[in-house]
């Protein structure tokens, strides 16, 4: 990092995503044995409906042959293993599926890949990219680090489930000065339990930076 304070943004990406101690990144965090639980793993109705849901959309769209299905934030996978069990009856539309699920957690993409029951496809033609496909209902499963990675030209279904509460964002709180942004700093006493301290710092004129930053 860079010196001095950061923003809340900058902060609650490290904390949550940092390749060696994120958060989401070499656990699993959910569950009994996790810090929370969210509605797909109290009863598979919730993945069952949002499957009912996405097959009625996808009616509407005129029963494309191709169709991106991507969730973000997938967790363990257990709304799609739901979703996918619960529709794998109706052949038309888990045919046109293909699958695309967010997730920047290598820990996280190993219980998908075993909640989804997904087999890796061995093409012996080097010009063949190998598929993985979830035997719940035969569709194939592709994983990203970002959204922008997923295939685009094809008509999307995007599933997020407790996923925008935990992106970063930016905090302004109005002080004598104007707005400015609030910062994150090391404490420059123990008073902190964290050893951190927020600061109002920056002000409303770096919203330009900020918004060419995140644009």
């Amino acid at each position: 990092f860079r010196g001095g304070p950061i923003s809340v943004a900058e902060y609650m990406e490290e904390v949550l995503t940092n390749p060696k101690a994120g958060f989401y990144i070499n656990r699993d965090v959910f569950g009994a044995e996790g810090d929370f639980i969210t509605s797909p793993e109290v009863s598979q109705m919730f993945g069952e409906m949002v499957g009912v849901w996405a097959m009625c959309l996808w009616e509407q769209m005129g029963q494309p042959n191709r169709v991106n299905l991507v969730e973000l934030g997938p967790g363990r996978g257990t709304l799609m293993a739901d979703l996918l069990r619960g529709a794998s009856k109706f052949k038309n539309f888990t045919e046109s599926l293909h699958i695309h699920l967010v997730e920047c957690s290598p820990t996280l993409q190993k219980l998908q890949h075993h909640n989804l029951k997904c087999m890796d496809e061995n093409n012996a033609n080097d010009n063949v990219e190998e598929r993985t496909i979830s035997s719940l209902a035969g569709t194939p499963v592709s994983w990203h680090a970002a959204l922008e990675q997923v295939p685009s030209g094809f008509p999307t279904i995007i599933v997020a489930h407790e996923f925008y509460d935990a992106l970063p964002v930016h905090q302004f709180q109005k002080t004598t000065r104007g707005w400015c942004e609030k910062l994150v700093d090391i404490a420059e006493d123990s008073s902190a339990a964290s050893g951190l301290q927020i600061k109002n710092w920056r002000s409303l004129s770096t919203l330009r930076f900020v918004q060419k930053r995140w644009s």
